[in-house]
């Protein structure tokens, strides 16, 4: 396993290698776009390079950017009424067509970084049936790849299953999967509080090794790239998306040890997106429990702690 975070870009992309290496992260997660506008962020090239340079200096990767948060890629593909909230609107957009180009911006501007892959909340059908949303979704998908060439990759994350919201099954995740029609450069990002709040026993003595059988027999376990580490606020199956300090959470202690325990997560990139112990966002004192749940984990089924 290679710990990270998810950590601030803010003052220029470079800025968060140091970040990370502060908190003692092995691999990275960032957003490269202001996750709440849909107009991208202008990165010059001599920043590139300095984020490529530090995280090469620094040894840290793989590295992922998170989409932004208002990219639906299952939403109609129609203009829709827009202007000030409560107030008259006074012009038009579609949110599908937006979320496509910031897709392919992403994997652009993740093509230029080195990035390897963008995670991506998959999207809800605002009123349309699941399967009309999952075409357009896969339909969104298979454009940027075409439009976006490269080796940069998008990795489809599980939800909490709020809503109309797509992706709250492995079933889900893989019908948008046979759609898209580019499986090399797509993968998955499981996240640990989105599968307990959607109902996945992680948490019950063998639950995440059954998990995991159940994601092999859906998808394949190698179509699995990346883990979302996160302890959940709310209760099991309560289908809300609220992130909890490592061990503090319904998830509990005995749970994160046995999910960083399990034998099939052990090469990936585990990202932690936890409030922190000061509000600030993931610390030096998440990393250390993620760290120490892992080798109390491994040690529990038998077996070595390695990095």
């Amino acid at each position: 396993m290679r710990f990270g975070a998810h950590v601030s870009a803010s003052g220029g992309i470079s800025k968060s290698i140091g970040r990370g290496v502060a908190i003692g992260c092995e691999s990275l997660q960032i957003f490269t776009h202001n996750p709440r506008t849909w107009r991208p962020i202008n990165h010059t090239d001599a920043e590139i390079a300095a984020f490529r340079e530090e995280a090469a200096a620094a040894g840290i990767g793989p590295i992922v950017s998170h989409g932004l948060y208002l990219m639906n890629l299952g939403a109609p593909d129609r203009d829709v009424p827009s202007g000030p909230p409560g107030k008259p609107a006074t012009s038009s957009r579609n949110i599908y067509r937006l979320s496509v180009t910031s897709l392919i911006q992403h994997l652009e501007i993740g093509e230029r970084l080195g990035l390897a892959g963008v995670i991506l909340h998959v999207g809800s059908s605002k009123g349309s049936t699941p399967e009309e949303s999952i075409g357009r979704i896969a339909g969104g998908i298979a454009e940027a790849f075409a439009t976006a060439p490269g080796s940069c990759q998008i990795y489809l994350e599980n939800t909490a299953g709020a809503g109309d919201t797509i992706g709250r099954t492995f079933g889900q995740l893989k019908d948008v999967w046979d759609r898209v029609g580019n499986p090399e450069r797509l993968g998955v990002c499981l996240d640990t509080q989105h599968l307990f709040a959607s109902g996945y026993p992680i948490h019950e003595p063998g639950g995440i090794d059954a998990v995991l059988e159940d994601f092999d027999t859906t998808l394949g376990i190698d179509q699995l790239r990346c883990l979302h580490l996160n302890d959940s606020m709310t209760d099991f199956g309560s289908n809300r998306d609220r992130h909890e300090n490592l061990g503090d959470g319904k998830i509990g202690p005995e749970g994160m040890r046995s999910i960083l325990g399990a034998p099939a997560l052990q090469d990936l990139p585990v990202i932690l997106e936890v409030p922190g112990l000061e509000g600030d966002g993931p610390d030096l004192e998440n990393m250390r429990r993620a760290r120490e749940f892992r080798a109390e984990g491994l040690r529990a089924r038998g077996g070595t702690v390695t990095a």
